[in-house]
């Protein structure tokens, strides 16, 4: 491959993870909205209805916000 093509890729690459993670910064910005045990309550049961692939991301988020809260809760001082 020619050293413009690679480049090229590297470019492209590098845009697609850029993008990817910005969308997910903004995903997680909005999951964070969800505090409460019942809005938490009503967004499991929301999941619960789609496949498992299709939501596993946002469960992932979901769980590290969780942990952060709750080792933010009971941090020792």
């Amino acid at each position: 491959m020619r050293l413009h093509a690679q480049l090229l890729m590297i470019r492209a690459t590098l845009l697609l993870r850029r993008a990817n993670r910005r969308r997910r910064r903004q995903l997680a910005a909005e999951l964070g909205t969800y505090r409460t045990g019942p809005e938490l309550n009503d967004l499991y049961a929301l999941l619960e209805t789609y496949p498992d692939g299709q939501t596993s991301e946002i469960r992932e988020i979901l769980a590290r916000q969780q942990a952060a809260r709750f080792w933010t809760a009971n941090r020792v001082r």
